[in-house]
């Protein structure tokens, strides 16, 4: 059964029901994310998140969460500075509390929980954030005018080697 959307979750609880959730969160929500975003003029606000996610239990019966989120980010093109959609849809897969000697053997991150509860809006943003490129750029170069890019590698000038005279001393013997 999908149960509705809220901020906190006792992990506990929520693994030994199988809990099922989703919902949707406001990108204005999410303070740290919104840093990263293009500075438009309030648009930010009209945009969700749409998140789905499970507790479940893994092979090594340590709590997991996995879902998946789906929204579009109004990144700033770093060539242009004009705004850039950025569709994103992805699946996560965390461990819950997990210990060192775990997570050293396992391919899958981990979150700490605050007290057994996690903070889902926390989990979908750090997400959000590793999934956004370190430079956002339109795939057309021509989006800033005044760019000056070109598929033409500059032509090397020949230089006269400065030790062309020792090559005339070099004898054969």
């Amino acid at each position: 059964m999908r149960d509705k959307l809220r901020r906190g979750y006792q992990v506990h609880k929520e693994v030994t029901r199988n809990g099922y959730f989703e919902g949707d969160i406001a990108l204005s929500e999410l303070a740290r994310l919104g840093e990263l975003l293009h500075p438009g003029e309030g648009e930010q606000e009209e945009r969700k998140i749409a998140v789905e996610f499970e507790f479940v239990r893994n092979e090594y019966d340590i709590p997991m969460i996995t879902g998946q989120l789906q929204t579009s980010l109004e990144l700033e093109c770093q060539r242009c500075l004009k705004p850039l959609d950025m569709p994103l849809q992805l699946d996560f897969q965390l461990m819950i509390d997990a210990d060192d000697d775990l997570l050293r053997d396992s391919s899958v991150d981990t979150i700490y929980s605050d007290d057994g509860f996690i903070d889902i809006f926390d989990v979908v943003e750090d997400e959000l954030i590793l999934a956004t490129p370190l430079v956002a750029l339109h795939e057309d170069s021509s989006c800033n005018e005044h760019w000056q890019a070109s598929a033409e590698e500059p032509e090397a000038t020949a230089k006269e080697n400065p030790f062309a005279v020792l090559q005339q001393l070099k004898t054969t013997d």
